[in-house]
């Protein structure tokens, strides 16, 4: 009966209905700082699958040590020894069985850890974390990112974050923030050694690209992203970004920068993504369009990139290009599951 519902599924050409009849949940980590923007990333494969097929679960829960234990301590939630890294590996094993799990929470608000909540498995898992890609979780991934954001851009965004919304007291955050350095450096940042798919964030580079002065104007939260993708083949149709080279021409075009570079990266073969500047609104519409006829989710495109200023389409664009690779590894397992099925 279940070969049958998945027969008959994948018939149907988009993600969504296939994922309905997954053999088992896809479990995705997603590792970097706090602060880096990891929830960035998630949100957007969340936004092009639909928030009822994807769960995300943030490992600050595991951590051992609530706020202000760990000023008593001085101990950082960056060592793995100061995590439930064992109860996380017990957690994805069940997710991956189709199990429900009992996830701690932790508030960051107050500083406490909240009542454990029951969370059931749905076709597409995240798991959001420091430590997400450790050695040991990573057999358990069917697919791992990580997020390498500049120094500078990580500590802003961070700072801004956990004395705006979180409640920190700015004296003692800068001098957490000092002391997290080499923690991470020790802890967390080889981790992307490991990963599909790395998105390093810096701050716009567009002025150098100029001949004797740069004479444009560069958006508030404009970046210039690196996407480090390991190749493979992507069991997806092809994905088009129309220019209007007009446009471009014109003496009020905003700027903007799309290059694509065959490198090396940590001992592996990688193609590297640049970004810069603006992505043009219409460009990107066409690309979220042509990613959500293969997902099978619909969203009125227009009012969401209009409405979301401060992201700016090339932060999304670059959302865009981090969950098509993943949307190819999902469709590849699906494929293989299916074809296991008619054996």
């Amino acid at each position: 009966m279940a070969q049958d519902a998945f027969a008959r599924a994948a018939e149907t050409s988009d993600l969504r209905t296939l994922l309905g009849s997954a053999r088992r949940p896809l479990l995705l980590g997603v590792a970097g700082d706090s602060g880096s923007g990891k929830t960035t990333y998630t949100h957007g494969i969340r936004r092009l699958l639909g928030n009822d097929l994807v769960t995300s679960i943030p490992l600050d829960g595991y951590h051992r040590e609530d706020r202000a234990q760990r000023r008593r301590s001085g101990r950082l939630p960056l060592d793995p020894a100061n995590n439930h890294l064992d109860l996380i590996e017990e957690h994805l094993r069940a997710l991956r069985g189709g199990r429900p799990v009992e996830v701690p929470v932790y508030n960051h608000q107050t500083g406490c850890f909240d009542a454990p909540q029951i969370v059931r498995p749905t076709p597409v898992v995240i798991i959001e974390g420091l430590h997400a890609l450790y050695e040991h979780l990573c057999p358990l991934l069917d697919f791992a990112l990580y997020v390498d954001t500049d120094r500078d851009v990580k500590w802003r965004w961070k700072f801004e974050r956990d004395v705006s919304f979180r409640g920190h007291d700015p004296a003692e955050l800068e001098e957490e923030i000092q002391r997290r350095e080499a923690a991470y450096k020790q802890w967390i940042d080889f981790q992307k050694t490991s990963a599909d798919v790395v998105v390093k964030i810096h701050e716009s580079q567009l002025g150098r690209l100029a001949h004797q002065k740069y004479d444009g104007a560069v958006p508030d939260n404009c970046y210039h992203l690196e996407i480090v993708l390991t190749p493979g083949h992507l069991p997806l149709p092809a994905l088009n970004l129309p220019v209007n080279l007009n446009a471009v021409m014109n003496a009020d075009s905003q700027p903007f920068m799309l290059a694509a570079v065959p490198s090396s990266y940590w001992g592996k073969r990688v193609n590297v993504t640049h970004i810069d500047g603006v992505i043009p609104l219409e460009a990107m519409q066409h690309l979220e369009q042509e990613i959500m006829a293969v997902t099978g989710i619909a969203e009125d495109l227009e009012t969401c990139l209009v409405s979301d200023e401060a992201q700016n389409s090339t932060m999304r664009f670059a959302q865009s290009l981090v969950a098509w690779p993943f949307l190819g590894m999902v469709g590849s397992r699906l494929q293989e599951w299916r074809a296991e099925d008619h054996r």
